[in-house]
């Protein structure tokens, strides 16, 4: 449980803007691709853990965004690399809404974490999907989308939060 929520959300803004930085940056090592692999988790696990501990408001919780989604061929994953992107259909793009609990939790469990560079050279955002959606789509998200996430959830500070009782017994908390 997070009790103080300032310093995780303080890191989210650093994050986004390491992010930005990284839109312009056309030269990529194995060291870059493992930071920014690192640096994406954190953000995400970081997301989730504030929405567990009921540091964020309902309506950024489930704010959707307009996710690429393209289906899997079918072709069972080979033993030796189940990895492949090619197992998936990328000429058959749809767009899915994916609220932003539904990405962190793509991410957390993520079967696919791919970067894409525009040109070869410009991190344009990532190829990704967990490992139960993997048998039937993958995802793209752009870097500018993971950057407004870090940023809006970074920024939001609730003012209210009511409890109740559902007629089953359940307790329900609003947040916003």
């Amino acid at each position: 449980m997070i009790h103080e929520s300032y310093y995780w959300k303080d890191d989210l803004l650093k994050l986004s803007r390491k992010l930005e930085s990284r839109l312009l940056q056309s030269r990529w090592g194995e060291r870059n691709l493992y930071t920014i692999e690192k640096e994406i988790f954190i953000g995400f696990y970081s997301v989730r853990k504030l929405i567990e501990s009921k540091k964020i408001s309902d309506s950024i919780k489930s704010k959707l965004y307009d996710i690429k989604e393209f289906p899997h061929n079918g072709n069972k994953g080979s033993v030796a690399d189940p990895y492949r992107i090619e197992d998936y259909l990328l000429t058959q793009e749809k767009i899915a809404k994916l609220s932003v609990a539904t990405i962190c939790n793509q991410f957390i469990h993520s079967f696919h974490f791919i970067p894409y560079f525009h040109n070869g050279k410009n991190l344009a955002g990532f190829y990704f999907c967990s490992d139960h959606k993997s048998a039937t789509s993958l995802y793209f998200i752009s870097l500018i989308d993971i950057i407004d996430i870090f940023q809006i959830v970074g920024k939001n500070y609730p003012s209210t939060m009511h409890f109740f009782r559902s007629q089953k017994g359940k307790i329900i908390t609003e947040i916003e």
